[in-house]
């Protein structure tokens, strides 16, 4: 009888491991193997590169989106099947899944394994992750570009990496030639997180002053309000900020509210181990950013997927599955710093700022999309 494997979520962690199912493991498997898409989107969305798409005249959008059935239609649809909707509730016992098509219907999908990809969102909408649908999306970056266009001040609240690439995206195009002024709100004494080298984190917020970003330190936004078309921000410093634009780059929610609740921690993350099961399930995953395990970036993502689709093919096939998944202790990233500059830490090495511009700031991985989507390559290696 055919095996049918579940991916639930259709971006950097679902469409890699769907493609090489398809491609190496469905023909080795006995009785054959089916493999379900879910995702109420219709394209791959590049959100790697959203922190410049966001900004007007930058991206345009057939280098962000990337049809996923186009994608897809080289594979024998007995192998492959791509179900538009999103995931409403999983019964572990039945082994089913309730997806709520985006035409409104209702779809019982069972599973003999199920992979949990479904990322995580923003609070108030902001596009750097998938929206409800592919429209959806398209839709609120067109809404953001309009806003920046219009705004002659924006005010970017949170420290972390894509607050900060955010906020030197507009300060290279608008503030350094003092076309709008850019402000940049960060919770600590310094943009990034702690875990990030001081140096690291000095580098960012002298590359934001060059782009003439003001950067407010020791500062927690505690509350909004809108007055006369301008948006007022209270801050726990004390002090008030007025801004035509307010760009909340903080508020992050795993997209895991359709899961049993023993299957989460208290964060609403999915509890993860080092098999890239759920815990205490053995024939559900978990991939990404939803997971618990690692710390949320697109290079765990990347090493976990290939973990899980070496662990998936083995189970499928009888082979023996390999090692438990080793996470690496050492703080690896690289962000932009507008177009031709960057930073980042690889261990305890702060790389050279033209390094970051080569494999990130001048195109931040456009170049990457479509091999991705049609399952030649990850975000990591340049063959899958």
């Amino acid at each position: 009888m055919a095996k049918t494997v579940v991916i639930l979520g259709a971006a950097y962690a679902g469409v890699p491991i769907a493609h090489y199912l398809v491609k190496y493991t469905a023909l080795k498997v006995e009785g054959g193997l089916k493999v379900i898409l879910v995702s109420p989107n219709s394209d791959l969305y590049w959100h790697n590169a959203a922190v410049r798409g966001i900004l007007p005249g930058q991206i345009p959008d057939e280098k962000l989106f990337y049809p996923i059935a186009k994608s897809f239609s080289k594979y024998p649809t007995e192998h492959f099947e791509s179900v538009l909707g999103k995931a409403q509730a999983v019964d572990p016992a039945k082994r089913s899944v309730l997806v709520r098509k985006n035409d409104g219907s209702e779809q019982t999908i069972t599973y003999d394994e199920l992979v949990i990809a479904t990322g995580t969102s923003y609070k108030d909408g902001l596009p750097l992750k998938d929206g409800n649908s592919t429209e959806e999306t398209k839709a609120a970056l067109a809404e953001w570009r309009t806003r920046i266009d219009k705004a002659k001040s924006i005010v970017v609240a949170g420290g972390g990496e894509s607050g900060v690439e955010i906020a030197a995206e507009l300060g290279e195009e608008y503030a350094s030639r003092r076309l709008k002024a850019v402000t940049l709100i960060v919770a600590g004494d310094l943009p990034l997180p702690p875990s990030a080298m001081t140096d690291v984190r000095e580098t960012v917020k002298k590359e934001l002053e060059r782009l003439k970003v003001e950067v407010l330190n020791n500062s927690k936004v505690l509350g909004t309000k809108q007055e006369k078309g301008k948006t007022i921000i209270e801050l726990s410093s004390g002090k008030t900020l007025e801004a035509d634009l307010f760009i909340p780059v903080f508020g992050i929610v795993p997209n895991t509210s359709f899961l049993p609740r023993e299957m989460l921690d208290d964060a609403g993350y999915v509890k993860q181990t080092t098999s890239m099961r759920v815990d205490g399930y053995e024939n559900i995953y978990v991939v990404g950013d939803a997971g618990n395990l690692e710390v949320s970036r697109a290079v765990n993502a990347d090493y976990q997927l290939q973990y899980l689709a070496k662990t998936l093919n083995a189970k499928l096939t009888g082979a023996p599955e390999p090692e438990q998944y080793k996470i690496n202790p050492k703080v690896m990233f690289g962000i932009s710093l507008g177009k031709s500059r960057g930073t980042g830490q690889m261990g305890t090495w702060k790389p050279w700022s033209l390094l970051i511009w080569w494999f990130k700031s001048r195109h931040l991985g456009v170049p990457m999309g479509q091999p991705f989507a049609d399952g030649l390559r990850t975000a990591t290696l340049d063959k899958w």
